[in-house]
Parts: C-alpha cells; sequence; structure tokens
C-alpha cells in the first residue's frame, strides 16, 4: 500500500476504467473493500452485484421498496432495510438468508467489516444488533435517533450521526451469547446536516461530509481535527482503509481527491452530481455512481478525463454497449420556450404511425415516426386544447371549433357547424364521425362534414363518452348512471351505479368477449365492470385501492391508482399484470405490440418505460424540463425544454 501510494504522490493521472448503467435510477451503492463487490440497489429496488471489472454477479429483485442497504467488507452479507419495518439480508450471491420485522420506524443500517453483524438505528432512539441469521443480538440506546452508521474496522466501536446535527461514538462490550451492548464514549453537536460519513481502519480519521461546512474530521476519541473546504457543498465523502487519500464530491458537481493531510491533489467537474461515492483499501481506484444511474470506476493512476469517453458503457447485466439508457430517436424543436411547452397537448396515433402536437397557437402539426414534419392543420379559434386519435385519423378541437385530419390522405378539414363550450369529444370517422358533448349536457353524433344525425339534451351533467359498436354512444353522469344510445340517438339501456358514484368509462379492450362493449369504473366503491351494448352488468372485478385514473390500450384495461398501483385487466375482467408504487409522476400506461402492459413515467430528470411488475424496458434523461408526453403501441412522445421529442418502440443504441 505504501508503494502505490508512493507512486501517486507525484503525480495523479485519473481515468475512466468502466461504465456500468443501472435499469433504473440509481438509490444506493455500497463497496465490499475486501472482496471487491459493488453492490447497487436502484428506485426499482433491482439489487445488482458488480466485480472489480464491472462485469455483472448476479442481480434480484428486493420484495418491498428499499430504503437502507449496507454490505460487510468481505462481502459475505448484504443488508436491506425495506418498507413496513422489514430486514432483508442476503449472502455474497445474493441469495435470501433471512427476512424479518425489525425495530420500528429504522434510520439507518451498517454491517461489521467481516459481516457478523448489523446494526440497524430507529426513531426510538436506538440501535439495535442482529446476527447474520437475523437473530437479535443486543442493542443500545441513543440520545436522539441516528441516520448514518458506521462500525470501525480494527476495534469495537461504531460512530453515529445523529438526525438534527449530531455525531457520537460508542464503545461496543461482548456479551455472552454472542450478543453486544453499546456505551456512549463522546458526542460532540454540529451545526450541520450531514450527507456522508466515512471512516478509516482504525477510526483515526472520521469524516462526514458536511454540506456548507464542507468535510468534518474527528478522531476516535471524539476531537475535532479540523476541516476541508472545496468551495462547494461537500456532500459525499470517502477514504481508504489506512486513512491516506480521501475523495469529496460536491452537490455542484465536483470530484477531488485529497490527501490526508486536505492538500487537493486532483479534482474535475462531472456532467451530474455523485450521489454515491467509495474508495477501495489501497488508494487505486474511486467509484462513484450518479442518480442517473451511471456507476464509474475511476483509476487513480489510468490515465484520460472522467467526463470523456469510457473504454466500456454497459448495462448492470454486462452486455457491452446495450442497457436501457437511450436517447430519442429524434427532437424537434415546436415552441419558441418552455413555458409553451408546459401547455402543449400531444398524441400518438399507431396506425400509421404520427405524433400530433398542439400548442399555444391551436395549431396542430403532424410528424412521422422518422421525424419528418408531415403536416401542420390550419389554425382553430376559441380556448382549451382537446387531441383525439383513432386508426388512421386526429381531431384537434377548442371550446368551440374542431379540425379533422385524414393521416392516410394527409388532409385537414374544419368540422362546419356551430359549438358552443365543447366539454367531451369522441372519434371514429370511418364507421361513426364524432361524438360532442356540449356545455356538459348537450350530446350529439356529428359527421366530419358538419352534419348532425341526432342531438339530446339531458338533465344532469355529462362524466364520460365513447363509441361503441354498430354506431352506438354511451355516457356516464354526475348521478352514477351509464346510458347507451343507438346509432339515431335512441336511448336503448341505463345502469344505475349502486352506491352511487360518476363512473369512468371507455369503450371495450380489442380482443374482449364479443358481448362486451363497455367498461365502467367506480373510483370510491373499488369495482370496475364490464356492461353490454344496452350497458347489463356481464362480470365485475374487485379493485383492491381507491383508482385515479382508467387507461385502455390494445387489449388492456389498466387501471391506476394517485400513489402509481396499478392493475391490468383483459375485456373478461381476468388480472394480467400488477404493479406496485411509482417514483414518478403524471403517469402514462400503454400495450407494447406484444400485448404487454407498460408503464411511462417521469421522475425527475428521467423518462422511464417499465412493465407493471417493475422492469424496465428503457429509460432516457434530459437535460431540459419534462413536460406533456402522450404513449401509443409504437412509442412515447414527450417535450423536453421546447422539443418534441419521439422513442419509438424499438429501442435506439444508447
Amino acid at each position: 500500500m505504501a508503494e502505490t501510494f508512493a507512486r501517486g504522490a507525484s503525480k495523479l493521472d485519473p481515468g475512466p476504467a468502466w461504465t456500468v448503467v443501472t435499469d433504473a435510477p440509481l438509490k444506493g451503492m455500497a463497496l465490499a473493500r475486501e472482496a471487491m463487490r459493488v453492490v447497487a440497489w436502484d428506485e426499482n429496488d433491482q439489487i445488482n452485484l458488480v466485480d472489480a471489472n464491472g462485469q455483472s454477479l448476479g442481480s434480484t429483485r428486493a420484495p418491498g421498496k428499499i430504503l437502507y442497504g449496507a454490505v460487510s467488507d468481505d462481502g459475505s452479507l448484504i443488508a436491506f432495510i425495506g418498507e413496513g419495518n422489514r430486514l432483508w439480508i442476503l449472502g455474497a450471491d445474493l441469495e435470501t438468508i433471512d427476512d424479518r420485522q425489525v425495530v420500528m420506524d429504522p434510520t439507518g443500517i451498517a454491517i461489521d467489516p467481516h459481516g457478523r453483524y448489523i446494526a440497524v438505528a430507529s426513531k426510538l432512539n436506538l440501535v439495535q444488533f442482529y446476527n447474520r441469521f437475523g437473530k437479535t443480538a443486543g442493542k443500545f440506546e441513543t440520545r436522539q435517533h441516528l441516520s448514518l452508521l458506521a462500525f470501525v474496522p480494527t476495534e469495537l466501536f461504531i460512530v453515529g450521526v445523529g438526525a438534527f446535527g449530531s455525531i457520537s461514538g460508542y464503545e461496543l462490550t461482548p456479551r455472552a451469547g454472542g450478543k453486544f451492548d453499546g456505551d456512549l464514549a463522546w458526542t460532540e453537536q454540529l451545526m450541520s446536516g450531514v450527507g456522508s460519513l466515512a471512516v478509516n481502519s482504525d477510526g483515526g480519521m472520521i469524516l462526514l461530509g458536511c454540506f456548507n461546512l464542507g468535510v468534518q474530521r474527528f478522531d476516535i476519541r471524539g476531537h475535532n481535527e479540523g476541516a476541508y473546504h472545496l468551495g462547494g457543498s461537500a456532500s459525499c465523502v470517502a477514504t481508504d482503509f489506512a486513512g491516506r487519500m480521501i475523495a469529496v464530491a460536491t452537490q455542484e458537481g465536483e470530484l477531488a481527491i485529497l490527501s490526508n493531510s486536505g492538500a487537493v491533489r486532483w479534482r474535475t467537474g462531472l456532467p451530474r452530481p455523485i450521489t454515491a461515492l467509495e474508495v477501495d483499501p489501497l488508494c487505486r481506484f474511486v467509484i462513484y455512481g450518479m442518480a442517473t444511474g451511471e456507476i464509474v470506476k475511476l483509476d487513480l493512476f489510468g490515465g484520460g478525463k472522467p467526463g470523456g469517453d469510457t473504454p466500456e458503457v454497459a448495462a448492470i447485466t454486462g452486455r457491452p454497449g446495450s442497457g436501457p439508457v437511450r436517447k430519442p430517436d429524434w427532437t424537434s424543436e415546436v415552441v419558441p420556450n418552455e413555458d409553451q411547452a408546459e401547455f402543449s397537448v400531444l398524441a400518438v396515433v399507431d396506425e400509421p404511425t404520427r405524433i400530433g402536437v398542439i400548442t399555444s397557437k391551436n395549431r396542430l402539426e403532424l410528424y412521422s415516426a422518422s421525424g419528418k414534419k408531415v403536416g401542420q392543420a390550419p389554425d382553430i379559434q376559441g380556448v382549451g386544447r382537446i387531441l383525439r386519435t383513432a386508426p388512421g385519423w386526429i381531431a384537434a378541437a377548442t371550446d368551440r371549433q374542431i379540425m379533422v385530419c385524414d393521416l392516410v390522405k394527409n388532409t385537414a378539414q374544419k368540422v362546419d357547424i356551430s359549438m358552443v363550450e365543447i366539454t367531451h369529444l369522441a372519434i371514429q370517422p370511418d364507421t361513426y364521425g364524432l361524438a360532442i358533448v356540449q356545455e356538459r349536457d348537450r350530446i350529439g353524433r356529428a359527421t366530419i362534414a358538419g352534419r348532425w344525425i341526432w342531438k339530446a339534451e339531458l338533465n344532469v351533467p355529462v362524466e364520460e363518452v365513447a363509441i361503441g359498436p354498430n354506431g352506438t354512444t354511451a355516457i356516464t353522469t354526475e348521478n352514477g348512471l351509464l346510458r347507451v344510445y343507438d346509432a339515431g340517438g335512441t336511448m336503448i339501456g341505463e345502469y344505475r351505479a349502486h352506491p352511487v358514484e360518476p363512473l369512468f368509462l371507455s369503450a371495450a379492450p380489442e380482443g374482449a368477449p364479443a358481448n362486451v362493449a363497455w367498461v365502467t369504473l367506480a373510483r370510491r366503491h373499488q369495482v370496475i365492470r364490464g356492461h353490454d351494448i344496452s350497458s347489463r352488468v356481464l362480470w365485475e372485478a374487485p379493485v383492491p385501492w381507491e383508482s385515479w385514473s382508467i387507461h385502455v390500450s390494445g387489449p388492456l384495461i389498466v387501471i391506476a391508482a394517485a400513489d402509481g398501483r396499478a392493475l391490468a385487466f383483459d375485456g373478461a375482467g381476468r388480472v394480467r399484470a400488477q404493479g406496485g408504487r411509482s417514483e414518478g409522476t403524471l403517469d402514462a400506461f400503454a400495450a407494447s405490440r406484444s400485448g404487454e402492459a407498460l408503464r411511462i413515467s417521469k421522475q425527475g430528470v428521467h423518462v422511464i418505460c417499465s412493465t407493471l411488475e417493475g422492469r424496465v424496458e428503457w429509460r432516457a434523461f434530459a437535460d431540459a424540463p419534462l413536460g406533456p408526453l402522450a404513449v401509443g403501441r409504437t412509442g412515447v412522445a414527450i417535450m423536453i425544454g421546447k422539443s418534441l421529442a419521439w422513442f419509438g418502440d424499438r429501442p435506439a443504441a444508447t
């Protein structure tokens, strides 16, 4: 080790050895310093094991949402704290050793270097020990609950950082039966939050990333030995086993290598801030992870620039040049500023593949799957923006006018009828025409040439409208009714929800039984129903939570909750897929070409396409704010900054 660092004393020449990318945004990372293995877990709770050469050693999905994780230095034990006060203990090859309940409200976790004991901190001002098999192995009380923990490798000592800005040292005393007690040795109050904690082999160097207070240094006796300031907010800190080198990352995106006296030996800027940082025991390399999912090994004597191209960029599965991260197939600037982008409306037509966007000018523009602008409709007057699609067609509407575009002939025509306050619109120009609701209480069927086929006034506001087989029209109302009209406007059926509540409504999906024409969803009373053409209930199925929305795509009906939980049903009411909570906002759902349910979500700077079960199909990260999105079976359209971006259903090269 002395030779290695002496060689670096003359000159550090860091360069990237490899980069791997997790399926979903990176949530956490830890290095088994003796075994030279990296454990990484992502936002989809996928756990990955990578060796020092960047090769995948395996992966598994956690039983639930991961909150905190740790690995022993020898790599023999991996542990995670999960939602619901669960402790998941894994072996060296990610095999499950135990899944058990732990102390209430856990706030942090650490594992001793040899993988014998796990320490779990709790909001109960308690640290509970467990042995490698999940059995309790002692505990001690703390003055405030701890958020960060670290065993000192060569001492019976543990260091903890309080959630309200303090650092404490605890001497560990072995007891009979392989248990431990902990006694407070010292405590010091900090005037800052702490982002990370690192200790060297004997506790002679205890480092805290204290944001605006830089890197604070303590020894095992609790003496503050000073601070290192880099001109930014120090969020991550790591050191080698002997404490001869310090790596520091800031929230501003800088990475620096310091000597143990605090002299800056090398620093660089990175495209994104580091969220996890580790140093190998012999000062040979640094491994860092970014929230976007890249995990980079930086050889300190390897040459090159960390911001440049790496020798290999691979998925965490180890497939060179592949992986879930992709770029848009194309982008096209469609608005002059990001404020207008926020209020754009998008739609995707699958047959033929077209992407429609209508902006504040109320002008519909059309793009092909290759990014070519293939049409532009005249401006329409009024306020509000509605886009509706059908195979071969797209319609744009305001509160007063409707523009219909034939995508096969590449023509556009304005529907020449007088309308006031259009609130609902459904289209099937080839077989039906247009179903239009005005002022929420007047419904009618019209041709695209501008002729009313029938109109009706209602005594209750409309909630939803849908077009069914044989020219039928269905509506749901605020007082819990489902009404069906035949091709001439005569009501042929009515169903009243019990208990009364407005129903979500859709036409039956592809492949539904021949007698199923409509699907309704009672949100508050948590039931989905299939109806025949006259509204009679043919089947119903419970939904285990209050629903937020209903999405029909291809053969699937996807029901989603406000927190992202989702169920996919087929047209016969059978559950085909289900998914847990989502970290994203404004999730959209679609069926792939193969009929699999997909979720597309925005998570910070990410666009993530995954199955309901959580398997990531692809993801992308943007350098501008993410705006409205639309999905179809052929791809995903989304506003990124001022530009319209397209991700086709065949992933592009990374």
